[in-house]
């Protein structure tokens, strides 16, 4: 049986503020809002599961794509270490040593040091975080888009802001899911449905792999 003993340990220990946003929703009755709660966990915890999957397929698709394009230029190295300066690579401002996107790389670099992994590119893509390749698929590096593109052959179209708007949406689903907000309040369904269209244009068999694997439908089906 739920009692207001039962809201006193919820509030003391998940704050009163960020529960009021629960009672709102549940209209004060306090057995609903511990069901969202903890749904709201569960169902962020399936969309961290399968925004990972993505992220990799996309970083991947990126990093494949760029090499090729680095190779047909005829450059030495990984394009990762940006000996061209297209990234930003000291061209930052004020205190700034680099411009974003390079930005990004320079701070995975500089983890994999810390860590004390070897600086290969393998290990530096997969400490760069979501942020960059939602940069380097927006307009701000439209220049590369005529070879990125080609990182999702399934898309119709080869529009580059098909790609980075749904990008950029997951990107902040994936901000709040990191921060522990709640995803109840906002439109969690087309989330997911962005997530494997998303997928698709990079592989069909992959957004069946993902969706097949992914616990978000059957959560949503069953929202408090």
């Amino acid at each position: 049986m739920v009692n207001s003993s039962d809201m006193r340990f919820f509030q003391a220990n998940f704050g009163r503020a960020r529960l009021q946003h629960y009672l709102d929703e549940c209209q004060g009755d306090i057995g609903r809002v511990m069901h969202l709660y903890q749904w709201n966990t569960e169902l962020s915890a399936a969309f961290r599961e399968s925004l990972g999957h993505l992220e990799v397929a996309l970083r991947n698709a990126i990093d494949q794509q760029m090499s090729a394009r680095h190779l047909g230029k005829g450059r030495p190295g990984h394009w990762i270490y940006d000996d061209a300066r297209e990234l930003g690579r000291g061209r930052g401002k004020g205190t700034a040593k680099h411009a974003y996107p390079y930005a990004d790389i320079d701070t995975a670099i500089k983890r994999v040091r810390k860590n004390k992994m070897p600086t290969d590119p393998g290990q530096i893509i997969s400490e760069i975080s979501f942020g960059f390749w939602h940069q380097m698929v927006s307009k701000g590096q439209m220049a590369l888009w005529p070879d990125l593109a080609g990182a999702f052959p399934y898309m119709n179209g080869r529009s580059q802001r098909t790609v980075a708007d749904k990008v950029e949406s997951l990107r902040a689903l994936r901000n709040r899911i990191g921060h522990h907000h709640r995803i109840w309040s906002i439109d969690v369904a087309t989330k997911y449905a962005q997530l494997v269209a998303l997928a698709g244009y990079i592989s069909p068999q992959l957004a069946s792999w993902i969706d097949d694997r992914s616990r978000v439908r059957a959560l949503l089906a069953r929202r408090p």
